[in-house]
């Protein structure tokens, strides 16, 4: 406002009134008018300083807000150049550690929140390079903000501005970011700072994610354990309370905050979700790039969904030239779900039978049949123990006119078989088992009335003239069929009660379930020289065993046999059995496997093109051959006091046991070895090759050769159940076995988390199909050392030493650390999408592949994952499809650029320490229902309840395992059952996980983070970031499996190459111990090592001459990387590598502004 004009007091003066008055009345009118007219001068003067004031103030403000919008265009500057191209990684500074157990941060209070930039691993790399840090996002000297150090020093004086303080995280000052300032010359000649601080959305939990999805289909809700559908931020906790302890996830709000100022409305009370602003972010999406080779991750789920033909069979890694896990293996099993059964059913072995619509698996009707299954391997039982029973009797026998008591060898074979898998298990009777055993490499030494001891060979007794034949084969599931319920362990042996074979020829005895006392071959005892033993009515004998020299075939330069001659020269081993489907290597045969000492292609894996024929000599130097003899350790000897004197009368017409000869699975109380047995155990590898025989060979191999002195039938050993259930897990036998015992799990449903692949049995092998030929030398073998739960899981193999991920055994055998390799090949480079077919009857709504995908494109459907929302940037879905898709067949473009059309709703950076943003994190399933069953395998639905389910197996007995306390070995549930997660539990595997983020940080690809660090350090050596954190002393929620009896012993770990690696629960593969793969598999479709979001607070201020601050200004803004390049000149598809534009090379995709408000001083 102007100042009035002076003439208006003139034209006052004139318009006074006509009427004179006395003078000095009019003195006093006169005087009384100036003083009016002086307090109006002087207030129209103080107006006019205001309208001056304010006009300043304006025009400080505005020059402050000009500063605070340069110093954001710095940031996003600085943003765009450092974090735009794929190859990047984020942290926040509290990832620096102050020590080696990574408790606490060593950054500075007001600089823990920073963000920094790092360069990833990239794909030349075949080892973890050194982290190469790039920046910290923030305003400040170029040089300064270079060094991870300056963020352990903290901010002080004019050079430090806050921009995050007591507005925006309340009174504590352990949330409070603070920034050097950088100075501009101010107009009016003075210096004024700028400053910014751009921080990390992506290591925080998302609050706003799509509302979960209320379908309760098996197939829905399947899904949802595999893919986190929301993140559990009412676990947060401030220290005094947890804000959103009551928020109803279901709200429909809740995925409409798009501001931290919002998330009030969803707290106990508007200020109390203040101190979690690091914690939680309102929203945060995320791109599914390759943060090794750039580019976008490629899709399983496209590239899976092919014919047989189609099939991809690239390894993911090779190890010496030999193939390991192989794209073929990940096909078979994902695959799976379509070879499901839910008609026709069987009666179970075991009594009872399978109910209509329970999914089950059936091997095909004949061998030949079998040949061209690709999911062979799945459809039948693992013979978990070979057992051969040695007695005596004696046989009345006509010798020239004379009756005599013939001395005789009786052998009774024993087999148990396990299915592993949560599904019931079918073999038709056309396609029983035949198994083989062969020679013994053992003597009898046998005294009569205590008179001189003469040698009686096994091999002369049992196999005749040669020594090396085959002298017992068993037919199983033929006279009686294989039925098996989920998890089942049933023992099989002879059928009959009377002896079935008295000469070295027919010795096909017919398997039926149980232990059958009777039946089984009775051949008489012989010397080398093929003398027998006669015994006269009132003999008695004593006896021992040792071992021999004898092996199973013999050439001119290795073995021995009875007679010296060459036998059985072109394959050999020390001993083995044989396992086939159909008859003994008849037509409709088909070797699968078995189980072998010195086997002589045991150096040389069969490749996937190769045949061995019948004539074809073995591999394996005959400088290595083996000889019982020469490993007592392995060859136990029955000696005279660990036997009983035995009278004819005793032996008469009836068999006395005296041996028990043994290959066992290892269990946890019944190993002699004491070593981890199911992690080493995959029970889809039906061949196992005893090498070398040395202590590491054996502490490697899942099985273990047995001899155990037998004095009666009375032996825990043979125990059985009445229904012919055997015992498994814990030993086997009644005492500390169970009959059921559930390891993998069968896809019911296309699978789309990584981490499921833990079920798949991958393991390196070549072969998928079985493959027809000479007796069982073309069976296929995995790459050693065996694996029960490969991806997903990170546990170092005790046999390598901690820097290994490769090595060689004996005989030039290549061994791989199968874990870590594939992990490596997969966690960057691929993702599911989801979009598979929708046509199993689990569904609520049945949909093709197409379909899903159309639904998707469009806009109109969601896919199991529902954080994944399209992102087509207004491409025709029409256009898309055709080349998605040739007819129903996905096209190699699908798989290499659908990732291309996703964006996930709250991406999470694994890089984060924020303990509750991980608590958030891994309460994603908290409350939500599960697929259970019964023990017949029949599905329905289990309770939520108010804990947090783990996804281990996809369709669990409903029965909940505990983790702590003392859990007995024989306690059933720990072997079927699930187990579920207190909050507590949740909070402490959540803190370890922080301190070991700390200790390993940065992650510099996403495997980097499943991965064990390979190296000098044991501790990061030993196990994966969440393993190790599962095993933390802190953390109850595998204690009981930790210590004492259920733990590996120290003694037994100082024998492996990494001690370390060989201690905790032996047990480890059980459902009962949460593992690694079990927290990673409903949370990896929606983890990164970088962030694509991030909150941007800069400031600015205006000053006069001397440097006095006149207004300041702070301004917020979330930005988010776009697909899009910043030169669209490249598709957003582009892989690095074909990029044209250098701008595109230096700064990558472009960064976009989604929101933007000014900051009320207060709300800082």
């Amino acid at each position: 406002m102007k100042n009035p004009p002076t003439g208006g007091v003139s034209s006052l003066r004139r318009h006074s009134p006509a009427r004179q008055q006395p003078r000095g009345f009019a003195l006093v009118i006169s005087l009384s008018l100036m003083v009016l007219l002086t307090i109006l001068a002087v207030g129209l003067l103080g107006l006019s300083s205001v309208s001056l004031a304010t006009a300043t103030r304006e025009t400080d403000l505005a020059e402050a807000r000009a500063n605070a919008r340069m110093s954001l265009a710095l940031a996003i500057a600085q943003l765009q150049k450092q974090t735009g191209p794929d190859q990047r990684v984020t942290i926040t500074a509290d990832q620096l550690a102050s020590s080696s157990d990574g408790t606490a941060s060593a950054a500075a209070a007001d600089r823990r929140h920073w963000a920094g930039v790092y360069r990833s691993w990239p794909t030349t790399a075949t080892t973890r390079p050194t982290p190469e840090f790039l920046t910290w996002l923030v305003s400040g000297e170029t040089k300064e903000i270079a060094k991870t150090e300056t963020a352990k020093t903290s901010g002080s004086g004019d050079d430090a501005v806050t921009l995050v303080g007591a507005g925006t995280v309340g009174s504590e000052p352990d949330g409070f970011v603070k920034a050097p300032a950088l100075r501009v010359n101010s107009p009016s000649g003075g210096s004024a700072r700028l400053a910014w601080w751009s921080g990390d959305q992506g290591t925080k939990a998302a609050m706003a994610t799509p509302p979960v999805s209320t379908d309760e289909s098996f197939a829905a809700l399947r899904a949802s354990l595999q893919a986190a559908p929301r993140n559990a931020v009412e676990l947060a906790d401030t220290g005094s309370e947890k804000p959103f302890k009551d928020l109803d996830s279901s709200d429909p709000r809740l995925s409409l905050v798009t501001d931290w100022q919002q998330s009030a409305f969803f707290a106990s009370n508007p200020t109390a979700p203040r101190p979690l602003f690091h914690d939680l972010a309102p929203y945060s999406t995320g791109l599914l790039t390759n943060v090794r080779a750039g580019g976008f991750r490629k899709d399983l789920s496209m590239q899976l969904e092919r014919s047989s033909s189609q099939a991809p069979k690239t390894p993911l890694y090779t190890v010496s030239g030999e193939a390991g896990i192989n794209l073929q293996e990940l096909w078979v099993y994902y695959n799976l779900y379509k070879d499901l059964k839910t008609t026709g059913g069987a009666t179970f072995t075991t009594g009872g039978r399978i109910a209509g619509g329970t999914r089950y698996l059936e091997l095909e009707p004949s061998a030949a049949a079998c040949q061209n299954d690709d999911e062979f391997h799945f459809k039948q039982p693992v013979i978990v123990s070979y057992q051969m029973v040695f007695s005596f009797e004696t046989r009345p026998v006509d010798s020239n006119g004379t009756m005599v008591n013939r001395l005789h060898l009786v052998v009774d074979p024993i087999l148990t078989l396990w299915n592993p898998l949560d599904v019931p298990v079918v073999v038709p009777t056309t396609s029983f088992f035949s198994v083989k055993y062969w020679q013994v490499p053992y003597d009898l030494t046998i005294s009569v009335n205590g008179a001189g001891k003469k040698t009686f060979p096994f091999a002369a007794s049992l196999s005749g003239v040669s020594g090396d034949s085959n002298y017992l084969s068993i037919r199983v599931g033929e006279l009686q069929q294989l039925a098996f319920k989920p998890g089942e362990v049933i023992k099989v042996s002879q059928s009959g009660d009377t002896i079935v074979r008295t000469a070295p020829i027919g010795h096909n005895l017919a398997g039926k379930s149980g232990f059958n006392y009777g039946g089984g071959v009775s051949l008489p005892v012989r010397d080398l020289n093929g003398a027998f033993l006669d015994l006269a009515a009132n003999d008695v004998i004593t006896y021992e065993t040792k071992a021999n020299n004898l092996t199973s075939g013999k050439t001119s330069s290795s073995g021995n046999s009875i007679t010296g001659a060459n036998q059985h020269s072109r394959h050999f081993s020390l001993m083995h059995h044989e396992w086939y489907v159909g008859a003994d290597r008849g037509a409709d045969s088909l070797g699968i496997g078995g189980i072998y000492m010195d086997y002589d292609f045991g150096n040389k894996r069969l490749k996937a093109a190769e045949t061995r024929a019948s004539n074809e000599p073995g591999t394996k130097p005959s400088g290595e051959r083996l000889y019982a003899d020469r490993f007592p350790e392995v060859f136990r000897p029955v000696r005279s006091q660990d036997s009983r004197p035995l009278s004819v009368a005793e032996i008469n017409a009836r068999k006395a046991p005296f041996m028990l000869l043994s290959f066992n699975a290892k269990t946890e109380n019944g190993s002699d070895l004491g070593t981890r047995y199911l992690s080493r155990f995959n029970p889809k590898v039906f061949h196992v090759d005893f090498y070398d025989l040395t202590q590491r060979d054996r502490d490697m191999l899942p099985y273990e050769f047995s001899v155990e002195p037998l004095v009666s039938w009375k032996n825990r050993s043979l125990e059985v159940s009445t229904n012919g259930n055997a015992y498994f897990g814990g030993s086997m036998n009644a005492e500390f076995g169970n009959s059921f015992v559930t390891s993998h799990s069968v896809p019911r449903e296309p699978i789309v988390s990584l981490a499921a692949f833990q079920h798949s049995f991958a393991n390196g092998f070549e072969l998928n199909k079985p493959k027809y030929g000479y007796a069982t030398i073309n069976v296929r073998e995995p790459l050693l050392p065996q694996i029960s739960h490969a991806i997903g899981n990170s546990m170092a193999p005790s046999m390598m030493t901690s820097d290994q991920t490769q090595g060689a055994l004996s005989g030039g055998r290549p061994m791989a650390d199968h874990s870590y390799l594939a992990n490596q090949a997969l966690w960057d480079e691929w993702m599911f999408s989801g979009i598979a077919p929708q046509t199993v009857s689990t569904f609520g709504k049945t949909r093709a592949q197409r379909v899903v995908a159309e639904d998707f494109l469009n806009g109109k459907g969601k896919l199991p994952v529902v954080r994944f929302q399209p992102d087509t940037d207004g491409s025709d879905p029409a256009k898309l499809l055709a080349s998605f898709f040739t007819g129903a067949t996905p096209s190699d473009a699908a798989t290499r650029d659908i990732a291309s059309l996703i964006r996930v709703d709250g991406l999470f950076n694994v890089n984060s320490t924020s303990v509750e943003a991980w608590k958030s994190v891994l309460g994603a399933l908290k409350g939500r229902r599960v697929v259970v069953r019964d023990a017949t395998g029949a599905e329905s639905l289990g309770e939520g309840g108010k804990l947090t389910p783990v996804a281990n197996l996809h369709s669990p007995q409903n029965v909940i395992a505990e983790g702590n306390g003392n859990i007995d070995v024989k306690e059933p549930n720990q072997w079927v059952g699930r187990r579920v997660l207190e909050d507590e539990e949740i909070d402490s595997l959540a803190r370890a996980i922080v301190k070991e983020v700390r200790k390993r940080g940065p992650f510099l690809c996403l495997a980097d983070f499943v991965n064990r660090r390979p190296g000098s350090d044991k501790e990061l050596a030993r196990a994966g970031t969440i393993q190790s954190a599962l095993d933390a002393e802190d953390v109850e929620i595998n204690s009981a499996f930790r210590t004492g009896t259920r733990a590996v012993g120290s003694t037994v770990s100082a024998r492996m190459a990494f001690p370390k690696a060989e201690e905790g629960p032996a047990g480890f593969g059980s459902p009962g111990i949460v593992k690694q793969a079990d927290i990673l598999t409903p949370i990896s479709p929606v983890l990164s090592a970088r962030s694509d979001s991030f909150i941007i607070r800069s400031y600015g201020e205006s000053v006069d001459k001397n440097g006095k601050v006149l207004a300041r200004a702070w301004c917020e803004a979330v930005v988010e990387r776009d697909k899009n390049f910043v030169d669209e000149s490249d598709k957003p598809e582009a892989l690095l590598t074909s990029l044209k534009s250098n701008a595109n090379k230096i700064f990558g995709r472009r960064y976009e502004i989604t929101s933007f408000r000014w900051l009320h001083p207060d709300e800082v």
